[in-house]
């Protein structure tokens, strides 16, 4: 296995116990000073970690051959409620996610370039409640519940310095794509089972590509402008999906029937195009101020979540269905997100920074897809952190809180109506440290 391919896995792994970053729940920052100002990047010699997630032109601001290295930890907590659960608690622990980048400048050219691996989006809910009755009243009882979509990218980029006031950058990635659903799964458009739900886990894996480009311009010393663009990713991920439909065949009248079952399993995830504009304004040789606009087009990504079934090993569901195949898709329909960040910079010493910073913006998930699984409802950010520079050592540390959101469902779109009249709760802290080295 190539190492760099390894350290992705680890990457996600490690990301596994995590939930919705206090930056987003797509990452297009991911460095401590960046959490610690609300989200916003501020190009910096370096920050080569937010150049590759944020912005390329960036890497033509370090001044050297620099490592920039990062861990961030997140806490999540939250409740559910419906017609059989009453606040019902998640479970996450909190996750530990590393990621790391180098960059430099080619030789005495305006070129610099910057390779590493780092979060590109997020997303682990871990529950425990009780199914609610379905079709014929079919109820798995007090179940696991958990869902997964985490990706990570193994990006190159190269910058070019026009000159000292403007400067362009692009990069290109591999996003490795791991997916997991381990629940009580409800059909929603397969015709022959829509309505009918399973006992469902569901593990795939997969690469997809994608590509970003920026521009830094500094009209004064002062004054510094920077826009971003992402593209979109498609990742079409394999793997294996085991279950359980005894409950429902039994309610059915059914129970005669063998009921697991083995399928080779495949998941379309797209993940969505983005953009950001920011501006900074160093007020005087002291204090920074900088704010950024932030747009995810989740609505072209996350229309539905195809998934399909293939290979079934149980000749008795082959029969019923007269295939040994099923695909179905889960409706979506996220709304596009608009992010508006604001962050201060103090530097009390020639070595020392304090930074805050807030940021606010719109819920992409609709009422009537909503479910404890998809909860990305967090609005309000609040975050600080401190820097210190010790030669050629620099280390930040920063803190963020999304406070706890509510959702209320009156009616679901999703087969068969167990989400509605139902409640969620979600909030998020993290922490995240930074060290780089230039060299």
């Amino acid at each position: 296995m190539k190492p760099s391919y390894l350290f992705v896995k680890c990457l996600v792994a490690f990301g596994m116990a995590a939930s919705v970053h206090a930056q987003g729940f797509y990452w297009n920052t991911a460095s401590a000073r960046s959490m610690a100002l609300g989200g916003v990047y501020l190009p910096s010699q370096g920050g080569v970690i937010d150049s590759l997630t944020a912005n390329p032109a960036g890497l033509a601001m370090v001044g050297g051959r620099t490592v920039d290295l990062s861990l961030t930890s997140i806490f999540t907590h939250g409740s559910f409620s419906n017609s059989v659960n009453t606040n019902a608690p998640l479970n996450d622990a909190p996750g530990v996610i590393p990621y790391g980048a180098f960059g430099m400048p080619i030789a005495h050219s305006r070129f610099s370039i910057g390779l590493g691996v780092v979060p590109e989006l997020v997303s682990v809910s871990n529950w425990n409640y009780v199914d609610a009755p379905g079709v014929a009243g079919a109820s798995y009882g007090l179940q696991k519940q958990k869902s997964a979509i985490l990706a990570a990218r193994a990006v190159a980029a190269v910058s070019f310095a026009l000159n000292r006031k403007l400067s362009l950058g692009v990069s290109g990635g591999a996003v490795y794509n791991s997916n997991t659903l381990e629940t009580p799964y409800v059909f929603q458009s397969n015709p022959a089972l829509a309505g009918l739900k399973t006992l469902l886990d569901l593990h795939t894996t997969g690469v997809g590509w994608n590509t970003s480009a920026g521009l830094i311009a500094s009209p004064t010393d002062r004054l510094q402008f920077n826009v971003a663009w992402k593209s979109s990713t498609t990742i079409n991920s394999t793997g294996d999906a085991n279950g359980n439909i005894g409950v429902q065949l039994t309610a059915l009248g059914l129970g005669a029937a063998r009921p697991d079952f083995h399928y080779s399993a495949g998941v379309q995830t797209v993940m969505p195009q983005s953009a950001l504009a920011g501006m900074n304004w160093r007020v005087n040789g002291g204090w920074i101020l900088a704010v950024q606009a932030d747009w995810v087009n989740w609505k072209n990504a996350f229309t539905s979540l195809p998934v399909s079934l293939t290979n079934g090993n149980n000749a008795d569901i082959n029969g019923l269905l007269g295939s040994s195949a099923i695909f179905d898709r889960v409706p979506l329909n996220w709304k596009d997100q608009y992010s508006f960040r604001g962050g201060v910079e103090r530097l009390l010493t020639e070595a020392i920074s304090l930074r805050g910073g807030y940021a606010h913006a719109n819920n992409p998930v609709p009422a009537s897809t909503l479910s404890p699984l998809t909860a990305a409802i967090m609005t309000n950010q609040l975050s600080a952190g401190i820097g210190y520079r010790l030669g050629r050592w620099r280390f930040d540390l920063a803190y963020g809180i999304d406070p706890t959101a509510q959702e209320n469902v009156v009616k679901t779109a999703l087969l068969s109506g167990e989400y509605s009249n139902s409640k969620v709760r979600i909030g998020t802290q993290s922490t995240s440290l930074n060290t780089s080295f230039r060299f």
